[in-house]
């Protein structure tokens, strides 16, 4: 079965996503339909929700003033 899409802005849209997956047109509206589906559906990724774990964690914990350093990592290890 054949889609024909005669919409110049959807065109637009598609050559976007596509340019921005490095695919095909037939792969970006096959990724794009997927997607959508899987968002109506409530079916989450577990990497996309491990991913989204990630990043409320960095943006809560902000930028580390004092990266561990050797020292520091030592000092975990020590016995009083």
């Amino acid at each position: 079965m054949a889609l024909y899409v005669k919409d110049p802005q959807v065109d637009d849209l598609v050559v976007h996503l596509m340019t921005l997956l490095g695919t095909t047109k037939t792969d970006a509206v096959r990724q794009a339909l997927q997607n959508e589906i899987t968002r109506q559906t409530g079916q989450v990724d577990l990497v996309e929700q491990t991913v989204d774990f990630v990043r409320t964690l960095r943006r809560r914990a902000g930028p580390n003033p004092k990266p561990a350093n050797a020292a520091f990592i030592d000092s975990l290890y020590e016995r009083d």
